[in-house]
């Protein structure tokens, strides 16, 4: 694999991560919405706090893990030039 192939795809993993992190939110909130919907539209108010919760930490540890592994390939390349 290319240097500067390398550095893109790392570049755009980094981006994509904070998309996810702060996006996770707004995403999370829609995943809730559909997961109540599916589940005929009613539940109770701690249940839902614990559904959003959950969806929003996933999105944000996907973005975490997204975020670092890209910015560590992106700090190797700048090492390594």
């Amino acid at each position: 694999m290319s240097k500067a192939l390398f550095s893109f795809i790392s570049l755009v993993s980094f981006v994509a991560g904070l998309i996810l992190i702060f996006g996770g939110v707004r995403w999370g909130n829609n995943a809730t919405s559909a997961f109540i919907a599916s589940h005929g539209g009613s539940i109770d108010t701690s249940v839902f706090t614990i559904i959003l919760q959950g969806y929003i930490s996933e999105y944000r540890w996907a973005g975490s893990i997204l975020s670092i592994i890209g910015g560590l390939g992106f700090v190797k390349m700048i090492e390594i030039k």
